[in-house]
């Protein structure tokens, strides 16, 4: 088995990176599962302090979570990631806050480190199925009573593939069963009007293949990067790994 890549999950937000970063870290405690995803339960709270992220149980017990690398609002936060465990065993959370037109903020998280792991595809296996949900709580605080702004021009994303988790080693994406659902995910995208174009990239460590949409409303953003991410059942499926990106156009032709 070859190095297990990331988990990276993205998210649309309304508003401003500033919020977005603020609600993300300042109001953790007010977005995160506890019941399901901590070490003392739903009674628990969870906040940054100081250089560390630290859970409170309801009789007073603490388990850090992580310790932040780097602080960077309103664009990028890096943490050590293992909740309740040994910090010399500690994963990576990182997590970037980008700006997109109509008052929107794309939040990508990545987690990687999984060779900490005694066992490393569980552990990359149970963290895939969790920072979705974790992620959806975040994205409905942060988005709150934001208006969606409408008619801001024409928003292009490109959608950078490369290997997933799934690919068996020294294997060709192109020759897997999967692969077939990533052609009839890019055929939903041409029917929808959207797609510009989509194909193999040599882009050695970035990428193995990249598809470039022009969405018309860009309030309708997050509905194609959760596209990315849960209509792609080569995604879904771990055959391919995703990252939505923002591509400012400056000059099209007609």
């Amino acid at each position: 088995m070859g190095e297990l890549v990331p988990i990276r999950r993205q998210v649309v937000v309304r508003g401003a990176a500033a919020s977005a970063f603020e609600v993300f870290t300042a109001e953790v405690g007010a977005w995160w599962p506890m019941g399901v995803h901590s070490v003392y339960g739903k009674d628990a709270t969870v906040a940054f302090a100081g250089e560390r992220l630290v859970e409170r149980g309801p009789e007073g017990d603490e388990a850090v979570w992580g310790e932040v690398l780097d602080w960077d609002p309103p664009s990028r936060l890096r943490i050590t990631w293992h909740p309740g465990s040994d910090p010399a065993k500690a994963s990576e959370v990182e997590v970037t806050f980008a700006e997109l037109p109509g008052d929107q903020v794309l939040v990508t998280l990545e987690h990687r480190g999984w060779e900490r792991f005694t066992d490393p595809v569980a552990a990359r296996a149970e963290y895939n199925r969790g920072w979705p949900h974790v992620l959806a709580g975040y994205a409905d605080l942060a988005s709150g009573e934001t208006p969606v702004l409408r008619g801001e021009g024409p928003l292009w994303l490109a959608l950078l593939h490369t290997e997933g988790p799934a690919l068996p080693d020294g294997e060709s994406i192109f020759a897997q069963p999967d692969f077939a659902e990533h052609v009839a995910f890019l055929q939903r995208l041409e029917k929808e009007g959207v797609l510009v174009a989509a194909g193999p990239i040599d882009l050695p460590g970035m990428a193995t293949g990249m598809t470039v949409i022009q969405v018309p409303e860009p309030a309708d953003a997050a509905t194609y990067v959760r596209m990315a991410h849960e209509d792609d059942q080569s995604v879904v499926r771990g055959l391919l790994q995703v990252r939505v990106q923002p591509w400012h156009v400056q000059l099209a032709g007609g």
